[in-house]
């Protein structure tokens, strides 16, 4: 019944716009909690030096035994994550720091996706723990890298490898929604359920650290990043002036009817889409042989409630001409007008396109300032060497000889 509902197109239209509000309603009353629980407890978060000061106090004595700062070619790291599509590149973009030790546990048999998960979920922790323990014993972990939730690791493991010394971080790039979250087998099922277990919470929300502060953690901001050995310049042909890739579900099928109403061919590749979806090996091609790459910035089904996405630096990574929505927090990670270009909604979006298209010189040139910024700034080396840097681990000035 509800599957034949979607595929009338009035049915759906109305199904999207439902869960866009709701989403949007959710996301603008846990903001507004955390807020208000913040103003309320005089919380401060920490940021900058103040950030460091309050690591200093909670990870000094373990600083001092592992003898930081060190060279980062001198660490450590313990990398404990799941691979569901991108983060198979997670051990070759932190490799170039010393010894990497890895903890991949669906490899080991075990899935976070399965219904007997939450059965299965202690021994899968076990096992993590159990490696580190080896790992460290062969050479002291300075650091574990995590990638993970309350739904997959619990706190008290976390807590075992602090004890045994190391400095613990771990990472979210989406944390905007459904946090604290639900809870399933006994805690959250999002990174508040680990937050306080974690030295350093990184986010990449850049209003979110009050959140992880509410529930005892320290935390910063850390943006997606791209791989500039995945994501490169390709000499191809150009063969869609605009191409589109992503799942066609929410508001998307209406900005990308609304530009072909208005003259603009967009070619687009996902689930749902005529093309269907593509391997991330072919995404390179399709960004170089597009002239211009569309994104949208929404998530889930919402148009208004942005975040910043892979694609936004996948793309200018690749040397590829991006316009994507206008998404505030793209303007602290690129130049806007120079690397990057946004749009505000659909006329406004197919006015740049035609503006672009009718200026090669420009697009050229965005493209290659898009290359330039992302070599320089939005590499996972330049991502981890800063929270290095913020920990204490490595020098202040150390890490200048790894661009990549």
């Amino acid at each position: 019944m509800i599957t034949a509902l979607k595929r009338i197109p009035l049915a759906a239209a109305t199904n999207a716009r439902l869960k866009a509000w709701l989403l949007e309603r959710d996301a603008a009353a846990i903001r507004h909690r955390y807020l208000e629980a913040a103003d309320r407890r005089g919380i401060v978060v920490p940021e900058g030096a103040t950030l460091q000061s309050a690591l200093m106090r909670r990870i000094g004595e373990r600083t001092a035994r592992l003898r930081w700062p060190k060279r980062p070619e001198d660490l450590h790291l313990f990398l404990a994550f799941s691979v569901t599509n991108w983060e198979a590149v997670l051990p070759k973009a932190l490799s170039g720091f010393g010894e990497l030790s890895v903890f991949e546990w669906r490899s080991r048999g075990f899935d976070e996706s399965m219904p007997d998960w939450l059965q299965r979920r202690d021994a899968m922790n076990r096992g993590m723990l159990e490696a580190f323990v080896a790992a460290n014993e062969r050479r002291p972990i300075d650091i574990v890298v995590g990638y993970f939730s309350g739904f997959t690791v619990a706190p008290q493991i976390l807590e075992q490898m602090a004890a045994h010394g190391a400095v613990i971080t771990n990472f979210c790039f989406d944390d905007k929604v459904c946090w604290p979250g639900a809870i399933r087998g006994g805690r959250y099922t999002s990174t508040a359920a680990v937050a306080h277990a974690v030295d350093l919470n990184l986010t990449s929300d850049p209003h979110g650290m009050t959140r992880y502060f509410a529930h005892g953690g320290l935390s910063m901001f850390h943006a997606e990043a791209a791989d500039p050995d995945c994501y490169e310049p390709l000499d191809v042909p150009f063969e869609h002036d605009v191409s589109f890739i992503g799942a066609c579900y929410g508001w998307r099928p209406r900005l990308v009817e609304g530009l072909r109403r208005r003259g603009i061919d967009v070619t687009c590749f996902g689930r749902g889409w005529p093309n269907g979806a593509i391997s991330m090996e072919a995404m390179n091609r399709i960004y170089a042989a597009s002239r211009i790459n569309l994104g949208c910035g929404g998530i889930g089904f919402s148009k208004n409630l942005l975040c910043l996405k892979g694609r936004d630096f996948e793309v200018p990574m690749s040397g590829a001409l991006y316009l994507t929505q206008n998404n505030p927090e793209l303007a602290s990670v690129f130049e806007v007008g120079r690397e990057i270009l946004l749009y505000d909604d659909i006329d406004d979006c197919a006015d740049t396109i035609r503006a672009v298209l009718a200026d090669e010189r420009r697009a050229d040139a965005i493209r290659s300032a898009a290359r330039a910024r992302s070599l320089r700034d939005h590499t996972y080396s330049a991502r981890w060497i800063h929270v290095l840097r913020v920990l204490g681990a490595v020098a202040p000035g150390a890490g200048s000889e790894y661009p990549r």
